[in-house]
Parts: C-alpha cells; structure tokens; sequence
C-alpha cells in the first residue's frame, strides 16, 4: 500500500502521487497509525495563483518565474507541514454503500481505510465502489 511518513519530502510526496497514479496519498506514522493525508489537487493548488491574483487588474498573465519559484520553496516543505490532519475514513467493516455516501457528502474521491486501532489497511475510491458494485450486479444477473 502507498503511503508517506511526516518527514517525507515535499518532492517526495509529489512524485509518489504521480508515479503511482493515485490521487491521495495517506501519511502514517512508524506504527503505520494514520495521522494525515494529502491529495494531488492540494499539491497544485498550492502551486497555481488563485483566482484573485489571476483576475487582477495589473496581471494579465500568471507569473510563471514565481510559481518557479514556489516550487523551489516547497521543496523544503515535509509531509508533515502540508497534509490535512482532519481526514475522513472508515473501517472495513462498513458497507459500501454508507462509505459511498460519505464520500458524496464531503466531496471526496478517494478515503482512507483504517482499523479500530487507527492503523491503515487501505485506501478505497469512488471507482473501487462503484466497479464492485456493477460487478457483483453483473453476477447477479447471470443467475
């Protein structure tokens, strides 16, 4: 499973969301207790001028040398100091259909999978649900 610990660089965080192809990345401790998370669109959001500096009046085009020049800065940056501490999972035992929910009502893609102790187990999407769900009707059908 794929995962980052607090000290992880912030390079190091962004290369494994795209070596990987994942869009969140859950950050453990040395127990493997969940204790944050961090998402590609959090990555390039903090990357991209917001929409005030993009909309303002005296820039007509984003300033390319000083989105350079944040990445530079971030570089420095740890797991640690960029992930969401407060992060919505749920426990394998929970149905599907409760995990999907949760997952619409807070506008999540993706959601860890944790243990009664905390411990990460897992990572569950949109898409896992979803194929498991077309899946099994199409098994259903056949009968």
């Amino acid at each position: 499973m794929v995962s980052v610990t607090p000290v992880a660089t912030f390079k190091q965080v962004w290369r494994t969301i795209f070596r990987n192809k994942i869009n969140a990345i859950p950050v453990i401790d040395t127990k493997k207790k969940l204790v944050g998370i961090i998402t590609r669109e959090e990555l390039l959001e903090r990357l991209y001028p917001s929409e005030q500096d993009l909309f303002s009046i005296d820039r007509v085009f984003p300033d390319f040398e000083e989105m350079e020049k944040k990445v530079a800065e971030f570089s420095a940056l740890k797991a640690g100091n960029i992930m969401r501490k407060h992060v919505i999972f749920t426990h394998p035992g929970t149905p599907l259909m409760r995990a999907l929910s949760r997952m619409i009502v807070r506008r999540i893609n993706q959601m860890p999978v944790v243990s009664e102790d905390e411990i990460l187990v897992g990572m569950i999407t949109k898409g896992d649900i979803f194929y498991s769900l077309f899946k099994k009707s199409a098994i259903d059908r056949r009968k």
